[in-house]
């Protein structure tokens, strides 16, 4: 298994060696089994804020992302899925709170997501209850200066995750977000929810394939 270590929202990474055997461990909840690299994950210099509007934000000084931040994500994560590695919960202090959250919520769901297009995004998910995975296609609205990702319908902006970092290692890419808590059956954070740091790899074309084939149950169906 691959062990891996990065310390901020910048694209500086370091390996780790006996530090990984004291660190949580975090498991994916998809269907795939699989051995995947352990993401060990430092909060930004400073931690975090929260905003007016009860957002965490990354608390070093970075109001907006650079033109090469932007960038990446118009280019190495829109098209492409994004499967979940792991997830740390922010307090209400704004310090990452290192416990696998959801080993300790079993009511909450992780998501996948895939983003078709900078206007869609789906996200592969579990039901709490549901005998099936299924997904979700929602139109959103990328802030490509704060990074932000939000749900785009009429009169409304509902907040959904925010990029910290998007790099790549080994040939890999990766990327953090800043997300709600607790997903309700759309697969999306319910509000008041709580806020966390989340790690994804980025999938490969079979991978995609094989979520879109695994997560057949359409949420909009059922909500």
């Amino acid at each position: 298994m691959k062990k891996i270590a990065f310390k901020n929202h910048s694209t500086k990474l370091c390996l780790v060696g006996t530090l990984l055997l004291m660190a949580p461990m975090f498991i994916s909840c998809d269907l795939n089994d699989k051995e995947e690299p352990i993401i060990i994950i430092e909060p930004p210099t400073g931690g975090f804020i929260i905003d007016e509007a009860g957002i965490p934000r990354r608390d070093d000084g970075t109001t907006q992302l650079s033109e090469n931040e932007q960038q990446l994500i118009k280019n190495e994560v829109i098209g492409y899925g994004w499967k979940w590695l792991n997830t740390y919960e922010i307090n209400e202090h704004g310090a990452l709170v290192y416990q696998d959250y959801f080993k300790e919520n079993p009511t909450a769901r992780c998501c996948n997501y895939y983003f078709p297009s900078a206007n869609e995004m789906t996200t592969y998910s579990y039901l709490y209850g549901a005998k099936e995975p299924g997904y979700y296609n929602w139109t959103i609205a990328i802030d490509y200066n704060k990074g932000d990702v939000r749900l785009n319908v009429p009169n409304n902006s509902y907040f959904l995750l925010n990029f910290l970092s998007v790099f790549k290692l080994d040939g890999q890419w990766y990327i953090t977000t800043i997300e709600r808590l607790g997903m309700n059956g759309n697969g999306i954070g319910m509000p008041h929810s709580g806020f966390g740091v989340s790690e994804y790899v980025r999938m490969t074309d079979e991978e995609l394939a094989q979520f879109q084939h695994d997560y057949k149950v359409d949420w909009r169906m059922i909500n």
